[in-house]
C-alpha cells in the first residue's frame, strides 16, 4: 500500500488523494498548512531518541499519527471523534481510540506509555485542561516524556491583533467549529509560563522550552512576517515547544463535567 522508499509526507498525500470522501478538504487544508510543523515534530521525536509506546492526544486528522507510524514509532491516538477521519485511520491501520480528554479518563492503565504527544491540542481545550494534563501524568511511566506544542499568545501575529483591537480569534467562528468540525477552535492561547505552570502543578519537570515558526504561506504578508521573525527575539515566534518529564506521580483529578457518573470505569488495557 505504501510505495517503497517514498517520503512519509508523500505517502500521506497519496493516501489523502486516493481516499477522497467528505474529509478530503480538511485533510488537504491541514496538511498544506502544517506539513512543515509535522516534519519538525518528527525531527524532535528523533532528537529525543524516543522508544516504547507513544500516546498522541487530539489525533484527528491523524496526520501526525500516520507519520509517526510510517517512521517506525509504536503510536496510539485518542480523539474526540475518530470517525471523522475513519478512512485515513483504516488506510494506515492506525490505533485511534475515542475519548473526550477533558471529560473522561484516558482509556489506558496507569503507566502505560513512555511518551505523550500533545501537539497543537492544548489551545482547543475549553472545559478542563488541568484534568487532561493530570491524566497524561497518570498514563506515563516514571520519567516518561511529554512533548507539548501550542500557539504562543505573545507571538508577533497575536501582538499585532491586540494592537489593532482584535482578540486571539473570532469567538463566533471558533465556537462554530464545534458544529462544523466537531472540535473547539482557538479561544484561549497561552504564554510559555502559563503552560509550564500547568505542567509543574501536574507533576512534570520542564526539560526544555523552545519557540518556532513555519513558513507555510506565500505572499507579501507572509514575507514580511518571516522577515520580522528574523529580527525579533525568538520568544515572539508563533509556536511554543515544551519538553517535560514525569517527575512524580500525582493524584489524578476528577473531571469537572464528567460524561457519566462512573467516569473512572471506562479504562481498559492498552
Amino acid at each position: 500500500m505504501t510505495p517503497s522508499g517514498a517520503a512519509p509526507v508523500d505517502i500521506l498525500w497519496s493516501a489523502i488523494y486516493s481516499l477522497g470522501g467528505p474529509a478530503t478538504d480538511w485533510h488537504v487544508n491541514d496538511l498544506t498548512g502544517h506539513a512543515l510543523r509535522y516534519l519538525a515534530d518528527l525531527q524532535l521525536m528523533e532528537a529525543l531518541a524516543l522508544t516504547g509506546p507513544i500516546l498522541e492526544l487530539g489525533s484527528a486528522p491523524c496526520h501526525l499519527t500516520a507519520l509517526a507510524k510510517l517512521t517506525g514509532h509504536h503510536v496510539t491516538g485518542v480523539d474526540l471523534n475518530p470517525e471523522r477521519v475513519a478512512g485515513l485511520i483504516n488506510y494506515f491501520g492506525l490505533d485511534v481510540r475515542q475519548c473526550d480528554i477533558e471529560r473522561t479518563p484516558l482509556p489506558f492503565e496507569d503507566e502505560s506509555f513512555d511518551t505523550a504527544l500533545l501537539c497543537e491540542t492544548f489551545e482547543h481545550l475549553r472545559i478542563d485542561p488541568a484534568f487532561a494534563i493530570s491524566e497524561i501524568n497518570r498514563i506515563l511511566r516514571p520519567g516518561g516524556i511529554l512533548v507539548l506544542t501550542t500557539p504562543n499568545v505573545y507571538s508577533l501575529p497575536s501582538l499585532l491583533r491586540y494592537l489593532t483591537g482584535r482578540s486571539v480569534a473570532d469567538p463566533l467562528q471558533e465556537f462554530g467549529k464545534l458544529r462544523t468540525s466537531g472540535h473547539m477552535g482557538h479561544i484561549r492561547e497561552y504564554s510559555a509560563s502559563e503552560v509550564m505552570r500547568f505542567l509543574v502543578a501536574s507533576g512534570f519537570e520542564i526539560h526544555s522550552l523552545g519557540y518556532r515558526s513555519h513558513a507555510n504561506r506565500f505572499g507579501r504578508k507572509a514575507f514580511l512576517l518571516r522577515l520580522a521573525y528574523r529580527i525579533a527575539p525568538r520568544r515572539f515566534r508563533r509556536e511554543l515547544v515544551i519538553v517535560a518529564a514525569k517527575a512524580q506521580t500525582v493524584q489524578p483529578l476528577a473531571p469537572l463535567l464528567p460524561l457519566d457518573p462512573d467516569t473512572r470505569g471506562n479504562r481498559q488495557s492498552e
